[in-house]
């Protein structure tokens, strides 16, 4: 727990902060309709710190964070412009064609370009893992002067003008540079739209919409970070995953989906699990799988003593593998991000590793696989039924439910 709370203290109130400051551009962006106009600043910085990238700078230096501010700027002028367009032509085309050339342009500045795909990915995922307090305290006095300067000026210039257009772009510019050279696009538009949408599902005025999503920002990126610590898995790209399900789940509260509806839907899903296990007994079956995944005691029920340490022992062998193969990656990015490459013939031999492990990772999950699906054969009939039957009844009860009376 201390090792978790060390690791991934800084990176939480880095996420604060930036939930903090998107929220509020988030509602802005969603009310006047311009959704992906963080995508598209976002692609023009990536494209500046790419040009940096291309011209020998470091990836974190402060000259890539110019060429990106200096591009997003430009980006800035040309939306402030856009509006006067718009009758003719919509915003939000303008916006994507402003995403799509500056993504085809990174793409083409980094194809021939040795780690350009691992740049590539940095940018789209970022490293908020990597933020130390010097990053946190300047993106907050940088966040809070941007944010005092738009409550002191809110209501007292026009806001449909070509002025306040420029300065709401470019100040939004330089929040979307900052961020993604921390956070990532992707990630970035997350804080920037998902608590924004939560905040505007439940709420009316600005301020009750920016605490709901403040809220809601903070939570989904504390059970990203913890998903993400303790499932081994890409920082990045989990808590963008989070912040999807908690834009779900308030869908659903909002819905007010209901306790009967929700037996519905179980009681569907049980008798189709059901009768495709009878049909297909090797063919994939979510239900099982997600159950066992819980609940792996599950396939002491089904499985025979030897195939159940037959499945163990495959499984435990997988595991092994996938652990050797993560040490070998590990290892090699470690030592690219370090600036001590390896040499070729080191390279080449964990290559041949990686292979090796890949395919002997394959045939365990092969053998996992052939025994859960020869012991799901010998009880298809059995436990399909069983699901059938349990979902007929939940259907037949829910029928009654709703069936009025005399």
């Amino acid at each position: 727990m201390a090792d978790a709370l060390a690791l991934l203290w800084i990176p939480f109130l880095a996420a604060v902060v930036l939930v903090a400051i998107h929220t509020y551009f988030g509602i802005q962006v969603l009310t006047r309709n311009i959704v992906f106009v963080d995508l598209a600043l976002a692609q023009i910085a990536a494209l500046g710190a790419t040009v940096a990238f291309m011209l020998g700078h470091p990836a974190q230096g402060i000259a890539s964070y110019a060429y990106s501010l200096a591009f997003t700027l430009v980006a800035a002028l040309l939306l402030a412009f856009s509006r006067q367009w718009a009758g003719r032509i919509s915003q939000e085309a303008f916006i994507g064609v402003i995403y799509v050339v500056a993504a085809a342009a990174a793409f083409l500045l980094v194809d021939k370009a040795p780690q350009g795909a691992e740049h590539i990915k940095q940018i789209l995922t970022g490293s908020i893992l990597t933020i130390g307090w010097e990053d946190l305290l300047t993106i907050f006095v940088l966040y809070a002067l941007i944010g005092a300067v738009h409550a002191a000026l809110r209501g007292r210039t026009s806001q449909g003008s070509w002025g306040w257009d420029f300065f709401f772009y470019a100040t939004f510019g330089v929040v979307v540079t900052s961020s993604v050279a921390l956070a990532g696009v992707l990630l970035v538009f997350s804080f920037l739209i998902i608590p924004a949408s939560i905040g505007l599902l439940f709420a009316e005025s600005v301020g009750r919409q920016l605490a709901i999503g403040w809220a809601a920002g903070c939570a989904a990126s504390l059970v990203g970070l913890l998903a993400s610590y303790a499932w081994d898995l890409p920082t990045g790209a989990a808590m963008v995953c989070v912040f999807g399900l908690a834009l779900a789940c308030a869908g659903l509260v909002k819905l007010r989906l209901r306790w009967t509806a929700a037996r519905y839907a179980v009681a569907i899903v049980l008798t189709l699990s059901g009768a495709w296990l009878m049909i297909a007994p090797r063919a994939d079956h979510p239900l099982l799988d997600g159950a066992e995944y819980v609940f792996p005691g599950i396939r002491a029920i089904y499985m025979g003593d030897a195939a159940l340490a037959a499945y163990k022992d495959a499984d435990e062998q997988a595991e092994r593998y996938r652990r050797e193969a993560d040490k070998l990656n590990e290892r090699e990015a470690r030592s690219r991000w370090q600036g001590q490459a390896l040499d070729e013939m080191e390279v080449r031999r964990i290559s041949s590793f990686l292979t090796s492990y890949g395919e002997m990772l394959k045939g365990e999950q092969f053998v996992m696989r052939e025994v859960r699906v020869r012991a799901r054969e010998r009880v298809r009939w059995l436990v399909g039924g069983v699901l059938v039957v349990a979902g007929m009844v939940g259907l037949i009860r829910r029928r009654r439910s709703n069936t009025p009376a005399g």
